[in-house]
Formats: structure tokens, C-alpha cells, sequence
């Protein structure tokens, strides 16, 4: 007879594509977690995955089973989640970057009424975190790959380049060649020694290379924002990071760029599994 454990494991396996990861996920050691899954296969008769350098790949009847039982699993680790917390207030894991959770996340999450724990990191930490459980849903920039992992486009954020106040505008009616000129004449602020947002758009836009004065290096974009509005520098900033500071007059917009820099992608990320929970429902609604 097979086991419900034993299709649990495999469809863990199915979705991280790796036997560690699904270890990680399912809070078992690897050797018990291979076990399960040899005896699965046993039971059915033929392999239902190939083991390659870049993990497990599903055959086809592996395939096959994991249409046939996922709906099934999901359903069943539900149940079992509100088996083992029937009355207390479950804490929602969010993780996201540090910028985006206090100018962006932070003002939509905090009227849910939700027991948030919250955890800030890159992308990487946000998908181990994710893999791992210690993540229930976390915001990133880079779009997920993983079979186990189910995520919602979030609006994209144009950039912009601001100044502060004292900042005198280029000439109007400038050209690209001219504006590119103008803005190198500038000293500028960025959040990396490798500015690959102003950059591109130099090269892209501008048709010219990047070859300001650099004023300050600070990889906290809160840091950044406020170093413009003091008069460090110019800087290119997702707007909004800059919302706040253009809308009280502390900085100002020096030229358009919405058009000429391809707006931040964001993506929400969770559990395939967990995509039915009302409190996940809510924070992809509140930040869509």
C-alpha cells in the first residue's frame, strides 16, 4: 500500500527539484527523506525521477503522479496546518529588501491586522527562506523558478532622477548629447560602485558614457535619497523612494527618465502549496 507520507515526499521533491531541499522543507534528514522516495518507486514499479547534476527532473510518469496527487497534498498539509493551530493567531513570515518594506510594504501591510514577523534581506535570502520555511512570502526582484514556489507580478515602479532644491535644471529643450554632458558636470550619489541602473540608462538613452563625479557611495537607498536632499548629489532612485521627499519639497524631479529606464519588477513569492491561505490572499491584494 502506499504511503501518504511516502507522496508527500515526492511531490516536496517534484517542486524544490532536490532531495536536500526537500529534506530542509519537510524538517527530515536526507537519507529518511531517499528512503521514502525508494520505496515509492517500489511501489510504482519504475523510477519517477533521473538523478543529474542540476537535481531531480521528473520522468514522465513521475509527472504523470504529480497531477494526479498534488491537489490532494495541498489539501491534506492545509488541513493539517489548522489541525496544529487551531485557536492562536498564526505569524505570517514576510521577508522582502529593506527599502521596499519601509517605504512600500510597511504603510499596506500595517492596517491588515495581520501577526507579522518580518525578515530583510537580497533575493537569495528571501528564496532560501522561502525553500527552508522560515519565509511564508516574500517580495523580490528576480522571478522565481522554482516548481514549488508560486508568485504574483506586483505593479512596476518607474525610476527617477532627482535632485535637491538648489539644484539648478538643465537648459530646456536640451538634447540627449547636450543633457548627457550637463549631467556629468554633476557630482552624483548611488548605492553601488557599479551604478547599473544609471549606467544603462547613459548608454541606452544617452548614447554616451558615464563619467560623473562620484560623491558619495551609500548601499542603504534611504541614505541615498537623503544625501540628495542635502545637496550631495544627483541620483536615479525607484520613485517610490523619492515619493515622499518630492512631495514635502525636499527634492525635486531634474529630468524625466520614466520613459528612458525599463521600471522595477517586483514579484511576490509563496509556497504553491499555501497559495489558498486567507492571510497570504491579503498581503497579495494589499501590495497588488
Amino acid at each position: 500500500m502506499i504511503s501518504l507520507e511516502w507522496l508527500s515526499t515526492f511531490a516536496s521533491i517534484y517542486r524544490s527539484g532536490s532531495v536536500s531541499e526537500a529534506a530542509r522543507e519537510r524538517r527530515v534528514s536526507q537519507s529518511a527523506l531517499s528512503q521514502q522516495l525508494a520505496s515509492l518507486e517500489r511501489a510504482v514499479g519504475v523510477p519517477l525521477f533521473e538523478r543529474t547534476v542540476r537535481g531531480m527532473v521528473a520522468t514522465e510518469r513521475g509527472a504523470g503522479l504529480y497531477r494526479e496527487v498534488f491537489e490532494a497534498i495541498d489539501c491534506l498539509d492545509r488541513v493539517s496546518r489548522s489541525i496544529l493551530i487551531p485557536t492562536a493567531r498564526r505569524v505570517l513570515r514576510f521577508g522582502s529588501s529593506p527599502e521596499y518594506f519601509h517605504w512600500a510594504a510597511l504603510p499596506k501591510l500595517g492596517s491588515l491586522g495581520l501577526n507579522l514577523a518580518v525578515t530583510l534581506g537580497s533575493d537569495r535570502a528571501m528564496f532560501d527562506g522561502l525553500k527552508t520555511g522560515a519565509l511564508d512570502v516574500a517580495c523580490v526582484t528576480t522571478q522565481p523558478t522554482a516548481s514549488s514556489l508560486q508568485f504574483q507580478s506586483l505593479p512596476e515602479e518607474p525610476y527617477v532622477l532627482i535632485g535637491s532644491l538648489e539644484t539648478e535644471l538643465p537648459p530646456e529643450n536640451v538634447s540627449l548629447t547636450e543633457l548627457a554632458n550637463w549631467l556629468n558636470s554633476q557630482p552624483w550619489v548611488s548605492y553601488s560602485e557599479e551604478r547599473p541602473i544609471t549606467r544603462r540608462f547613459w548608454q541606452q538613452s544617452l548614447g554616451s558614457k558615464f563619467s560623473a563625479k562620484s560623491a558619495l557611495v551609500a548601499p542603504d537607498l534611504h541614505a541615498v535619497v537623503a544625501a540628495v536632499e542635502l545637496g550631495i548629489g544627483l541620483s536615479i532612485v525607484p520613485r517610490y523612494l523619492a515619493r515622499e521627499s518630492l512631495a514635502s519639497g525636499r527634492a525635486k524631479e531634474i529630468w524625466g527618465v520614466d520613459s528612458k529606464i525599463q521600471a522595477e519588477r517586483r514579484y511576490l513569492c509563496f509556497r504553491r502549496s499555501e497559495g489558498d491561505s486567507p492571510d497570504i490572499k491579503s498581503v497579495v491584494q494589499a501590495l497588488g
